[in-house]
């Protein structure tokens, strides 16, 4: 895996965190912080990324990034 592979990884995962913990905090929990957002999404992409380059195996998110925009 290359670094660009990583890193396209690493927006795919913060990206689809941040759609997620958004609406949460911002539709279920709205006394949230959004600093508390950019935490959770910032660790969840890293977190989501080295599982995923660790496990080794190729998926549908891997030729989704390969492909590019």
């Amino acid at each position: 895996m290359t670094a660009r592979h990583i890193a396209g990884l690493f927006v795919f995962y913060s990206l689809l965190a941040f759609c997620v913990l958004a609406f949460v905090f911002f539709f279920v929990y709205t006394g949230g912080e959004f600093r508390l957002v950019i935490a959770l999404t910032l660790l969840f992409g890293v977190v989501a990324t080295i599982v995923h380059v660790k496990a080794g195996r190729r998926s549908r998110i891997d030729t989704l990034i390969d492909k590019g925009p």
